[in-house]
């Protein structure tokens, strides 16, 4: 029990200060000034016209810093979201952003670099760094060895197809200023008041490229009152659609319906019933507290079951003398006899 305890209070209690603190401390880089903080009330200074979708995948706040080493300068910004979700979110809108098509970099759990800078997301964390590349991404491996925490996508972007998938094209949209132009679509008729959550990523079949659209709706009812809604819709692009559970699935940008049936058929959706139990919303202090706790009923318990035990025994052998305890005819016990005189034995020739 001791053990998950520890685990979940180390998971729970790293905070941004903390991994920035372990960099100083296991690298040659070191702060080159004071870091600054962001929350949600001052997020527009750094993000701009981008605030209100960043805090729609759910920010908690981010620190810039400028670090340095003997061979160069990085400026760093590190935001905290609120979930690997929401820094999986936060980071495939930063490279959809990028232009022209940013490189892949093995940095975190995905990174990607445009020019001197470098972003990634690993865990609850999205990392962006400007310097010279060699150092951002020497900076970017240190960063990723000290944050913990599982990355996970969400579940919409894990039914997305990996066959003939274009890598580093795929989103996680949870807005309407998000929808791109290119998907051709309407952001007010997708569901976002219905809670849609939507992956979108390209395709290339027979040198034909094609956008897939995932819609993902709370239940499989909601997602048939919008397949519906298109059904009856008129639409000069064909509409290539397909509906599985609560998931629809489109194709856009194509007109080639074999293409467009071969990307869909890759898209599958299985059932499944989990009851996750609520994760306790315990702080570092009330971890150490339960713990002391645990072991102070236990000590409790064991000095109760000891002094019981002895009045017993007390007790029984006064009533009882030599009937239930220390019965010398059924029982020997090694004595000292510290207070016997010594008796002498001599071999005799």
């Amino acid at each position: 029990m001791l053990l998950p305890l520890l685990t979940a209070a180390a998971l729970q209690g790293q905070s941004r200060e903390s991994i920035l603190k372990a960099v100083t401390e296991t690298s040659r880089w070191s702060p080159a000034d004071k870091p600054i903080q962001y929350d949600e009330k001052n997020i527009e200074t750094i993000a701009g016209k981008r605030a209100a979708t960043i805090r729609r995948y759910g920010f908690v706040g981010a620190t810039t810093q400028n670090w340095k080493e003997p061979e160069g300068k990085i400026r760093l910004t590190l935001y905290e979201m609120a979930d690997a979700i929401a820094a999986y979110g936060l980071f495939t809108m930063e490279r959809a952003a990028a232009q022209p098509s940013p490189e892949s970099v093995p940095v975190g759990t995905e990174g990607f670099r445009i020019g001197n800078r470098v972003v990634f997301w690993q865990s609850k964390y999205l990392v962006t760094l400007e310097g010279l590349p060699a150092s951002a991404v020497e900076f970017a491996r240190i960063i990723g060895e000290h944050i913990l925490g599982r990355s996970r996508k969400p579940p919409v972007s894990q039914h997305l197809p990996p066959e003939n998938l274009i890598q580093g094209t795929d989103r996680y949209i949870v807005d309407e200023a998000s929808v791109g132009r290119e998907l051709g679509l309407d952001p007010g008729v997708l569901g976002f008041d219905d809670s849609v959550e939507i992956a979108t990523a390209d395709y290339r079949v027979n040198e034909k490229t094609a956008h897939l659209v995932l819609l993902m709706y709370p239940t499989q009812q909601v997602a048939k009152k919008y397949e519906d809604q298109w059904a009856g819709a008129s639409n000069d692009e064909p509409a290539f659609r397909k509906r599985v559970g609560p998931l629809i699935a489109l194709v856009r940008g194509l007109r080639d319906a074999t293409i467009a049936k071969s990307i869909l058929d890759g898209v599958n959706y299985e059932s499944q019933v989990t009851w996750d139990q609520p994760r306790p919303d315990l702080s570092l202090r009330q971890v150490i507290l339960t713990i002391f706790t645990f072991i102070g009923i236990a000590l409790l318990f064991t000095l109760i079951a000891g002094l019981s035990f002895g009045g017993l025994r007390l007790f029984l052998k006064a009533r009882y003398p030599n009937r239930v305890f220390d019965r010398p005819e059924d029982m020997e016990i090694i004595q000292l006899k510290l207070t016997q005189g010594l008796t002498r034995k001599e071999l005799s020739r």
